[in-house]
């Protein structure tokens, strides 16, 4: 896919509505870079880090600027259960591609399972309902991955693993 076409080129705060660089998260100084010098953003963003660094905060923030709900799934999806996220996604401001999809896609390890209850109670109307709840949680991912994240579009997500400390933004997953 050219890059003229993925939905999402780079990150920046929002000129018309800055974030005290004194309260949290802009506190967090990868959080702050960000916010004063922006981030080009490539075929796949990732994020490493401490944690505790912010990585969680930007791609949640990333994911609810796209218009993705806090708690995981599509663009069409708006499951929600008790809002916890950071007020950071107001500041900030996608700069998209004209004319690239606005099909996205958010997982975070942490509302997993909160979210695909909601896709059990929600089934699919294009195909075979996957059982999520009886899968480890690496084959739930894939299976979610596989089935779920087909033509272009920004995909988000989030890994609980201390072994693994890193976040995703994928500007786009290819057709």
């Amino acid at each position: 896919m050219a890059l003229h076409k993925y939905p999402v080129r780079r990150l920046a705060e929002d000129p018309g509505n800055v974030l005290d660089r004194r309260r949290w998260p802009a506190s967090l100084p990868p959080v702050a870079q960000i916010l004063d010098q922006g981030l080009d953003l490539t075929p796949a963003t990732v994020l490493v880090g401490e944690n505790g660094s912010g990585k969680s905060t930007l791609v949640e923030a990333i994911a609810l600027a796209y218009g993705l709900s806090a708690e995981g799934g599509s663009t069409g999806a708006r499951h929600t259960t008790r809002s916890t996220e950071s007020l950071l996604a107001d500041h900030l401001q996608l700069v998209r591609n004209a004319g690239a999809t606005r099909r996205g896609y958010f997982l975070r390890a942490e509302t997993m399972h909160g979210f695909f209850t909601y896709l059990e109670k929600n089934p699919s109307l294009s195909g075979p309902d996957i059982p999520f709840h009886d899968m480890s949680h690496g084959e739930s991912f894939l299976e979610l991955a596989v089935g779920r994240f087909r033509g272009p579009g920004c995909g988000c997500w989030t890994n609980q693993n201390p072994r693994c400390p890193s976040r995703g933004v994928s500007p786009c997953w290819p057709s």
